[in-house]
Protein backbone atom coordinates (compact mmCIF):
# COMPACT_ATOMS: atom_id res chain seq x y z
CA UNK A 1 0.00 0.00 0.00
CA UNK A 2 1.48 3.48 -0.75
CA UNK A 3 1.24 5.83 1.89
CA UNK A 4 1.96 9.91 1.76
CA UNK A 5 5.44 9.67 3.04
CA UNK A 6 6.10 7.01 0.05
CA UNK A 7 4.91 9.81 -2.65
CA UNK A 8 6.51 12.31 -0.48
CA UNK A 9 9.99 10.74 -0.99
CA UNK A 10 9.05 9.68 -4.39
CA UNK A 11 9.11 13.47 -5.42
CA UNK A 12 12.51 14.10 -2.81
CA UNK A 13 14.19 11.40 -4.97
CA UNK A 14 13.26 13.66 -8.40
CA UNK A 15 14.26 16.86 -6.64
CA UNK A 16 17.77 14.97 -5.47
CA UNK A 17 18.40 14.26 -9.16
CA UNK A 18 18.02 17.53 -10.31
CA UNK A 19 20.61 19.40 -7.89
CA UNK A 20 22.25 15.64 -6.20
CA UNK A 21 24.99 18.28 -4.22
CA UNK A 22 22.00 20.32 -2.60
CA UNK A 23 20.38 19.54 0.61
CA UNK A 24 16.46 18.71 0.74
CA UNK A 25 14.93 19.29 4.29
CA UNK A 26 12.03 17.33 5.42
CA UNK A 27 9.35 18.08 7.51
CA UNK A 28 11.56 20.77 9.53
CA UNK A 29 14.14 23.70 8.32
CA UNK A 30 16.17 25.52 11.30
CA UNK A 31 16.20 29.15 10.39
CA UNK A 32 19.95 28.68 9.62
CA UNK A 33 19.49 26.50 7.04
CA UNK A 34 22.04 26.03 3.95
CA UNK A 35 21.60 27.70 0.65
CA UNK A 36 21.01 26.48 -2.29
CA UNK A 37 18.35 23.57 -0.99
CA UNK A 38 14.87 23.06 -0.45
CA UNK A 39 12.31 22.04 2.18
CA UNK A 40 9.63 19.66 1.33
CA UNK A 41 6.48 19.03 3.70
CA UNK A 42 3.16 17.37 3.79
CA UNK A 43 0.47 19.91 4.03
CA UNK A 44 -2.71 17.72 3.81
CA UNK A 45 -3.28 13.54 3.75
CA UNK A 46 -6.36 11.64 3.90
CA UNK A 47 -8.29 9.45 1.67
CA UNK A 48 -12.32 9.48 0.96
CA UNK A 49 -14.18 6.54 0.19
CA UNK A 50 -14.22 5.23 -3.42
CA UNK A 51 -15.68 1.46 -2.99
CA UNK A 52 -16.47 -1.09 -0.23
CA UNK A 53 -12.87 -1.81 -0.73
CA UNK A 54 -10.80 0.79 -2.42
CA UNK A 55 -10.21 4.34 -0.99
CA UNK A 56 -8.67 7.49 -3.14
CA UNK A 57 -6.08 9.18 -1.11
CA UNK A 58 -5.08 12.76 -2.05
CA UNK A 59 -1.91 14.37 -0.74
CA UNK A 60 -0.79 17.73 -0.87
CA UNK A 61 2.95 18.76 -0.42
CA UNK A 62 4.57 21.93 -0.81
CA UNK A 63 8.58 22.56 -2.26
CA UNK A 64 10.19 26.07 -0.79
CA UNK A 65 13.20 26.47 -3.06
CA UNK A 66 16.41 28.56 -1.34
CA UNK A 67 19.03 29.89 -3.71
CA UNK A 68 22.58 30.86 -2.79
CA UNK A 69 22.93 34.57 -1.49
CA UNK A 70 25.52 37.14 -2.14
CA UNK A 71 27.80 39.26 0.15
CA UNK A 72 24.77 41.22 1.24
CA UNK A 73 22.48 38.66 1.62
CA UNK A 74 20.12 39.04 -0.94
CA UNK A 75 19.11 36.62 -3.20
CA UNK A 76 18.27 36.14 -7.21
CA UNK A 77 14.86 36.16 -8.04
CA UNK A 78 16.12 35.01 -11.64
CA UNK A 79 17.53 31.92 -9.93
CA UNK A 80 14.54 31.01 -8.21
CA UNK A 81 12.38 31.45 -10.76
CA UNK A 82 14.97 28.82 -12.79
CA UNK A 83 14.81 26.58 -9.79
CA UNK A 84 11.06 26.48 -9.85
CA UNK A 85 10.69 26.20 -13.71
CA UNK A 86 13.28 23.57 -13.45
CA UNK A 87 11.21 21.37 -10.95
CA UNK A 88 7.79 21.75 -12.48
CA UNK A 89 9.45 20.26 -15.98
CA UNK A 90 11.22 17.91 -13.88
CA UNK A 91 7.18 16.69 -13.08
CA UNK A 92 5.80 17.72 -16.59
CA UNK A 93 4.27 14.07 -16.92
CA UNK A 94 0.86 13.44 -15.28
CA UNK A 95 2.27 10.69 -13.06
CA UNK A 96 4.83 9.71 -10.39
CA UNK A 97 6.16 6.25 -10.39
CA UNK A 98 6.22 5.21 -6.55
CA UNK A 99 7.56 1.93 -6.04
CA UNK A 100 6.34 -0.18 -8.59
CA UNK A 101 2.91 2.08 -8.68
CA UNK A 102 1.77 5.29 -10.26
CA UNK A 103 0.18 8.10 -8.84
CA UNK A 104 -1.71 11.31 -10.48
CA UNK A 105 0.45 13.84 -10.02
CA UNK A 106 -0.15 17.42 -10.39
CA UNK A 107 2.65 20.40 -9.82
CA UNK A 108 2.00 24.32 -9.53
CA UNK A 109 4.15 27.02 -9.71
CA UNK A 110 3.07 29.11 -5.90
CA UNK A 111 4.80 32.24 -6.19
CA UNK A 112 7.73 33.43 -4.60
CA UNK A 113 8.68 34.84 -1.08
CA UNK A 114 11.66 36.93 0.02
CA UNK A 115 14.30 34.67 -0.61
CA UNK A 116 12.41 31.89 -1.62
CA UNK A 117 10.12 30.27 -4.22
CA UNK A 118 7.44 27.77 -3.97
CA UNK A 119 6.24 24.71 -6.07
CA UNK A 120 2.92 22.58 -4.70
CA UNK A 121 1.82 19.09 -5.32
CA UNK A 122 -1.07 17.49 -5.40
CA UNK A 123 -0.84 13.64 -5.48
CA UNK A 124 -3.98 11.30 -6.16
CA UNK A 125 -4.15 7.36 -5.96
CA UNK A 126 -6.29 4.37 -5.42
CA UNK A 127 -5.78 1.50 -3.09
CA UNK A 128 -7.16 -1.34 -0.14
CA UNK A 129 -9.03 0.23 2.27
CA UNK A 130 -6.70 0.06 5.50
CA UNK A 131 -7.45 -3.00 7.60
CA UNK A 132 -10.40 -3.87 5.40
CA UNK A 133 -11.46 -7.39 4.88
CA UNK A 134 -13.79 -9.26 2.29
CA UNK A 135 -16.93 -10.28 4.24
CA UNK A 136 -17.19 -13.07 1.11
CA UNK A 137 -13.60 -14.93 2.24
CA UNK A 138 -13.68 -17.52 4.68
CA UNK A 139 -12.92 -16.53 8.06
CA UNK A 140 -9.78 -17.95 9.24
CA UNK A 141 -10.28 -21.30 10.62
CA UNK A 142 -8.71 -22.19 14.36
CA UNK A 143 -7.09 -25.50 14.15
CA UNK A 144 -4.62 -26.90 16.54
CA UNK A 145 -4.30 -23.84 18.21
CA UNK A 146 -2.31 -24.58 21.49
CA UNK A 147 -3.41 -22.66 24.72
CA UNK A 148 -2.55 -22.97 28.42
CA UNK A 149 -4.85 -22.12 31.05
CA UNK A 150 -3.48 -21.78 34.19
CA UNK A 151 -0.87 -24.36 33.86
CA UNK A 152 -3.37 -26.93 31.57
CA UNK A 153 -2.85 -27.43 28.44
CA UNK A 154 -5.65 -27.63 25.83
CA UNK A 155 -6.95 -28.34 22.01
CA UNK A 156 -9.37 -26.42 20.84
Amino acid sequence: MITSVDVCNAIADVIAKLWPDRMIYRDFCSADHQRPSSYLYVTKSGFTDANIDMVCWEMEAELELFCSTDAYDISSTEALRQDQEAVLLAFGAPSLQVGEEWVTLTVQGGGMDMGSAFVGFSAQWFTERPRYHDPDEAAPKMQNVVTTITGVEKRL
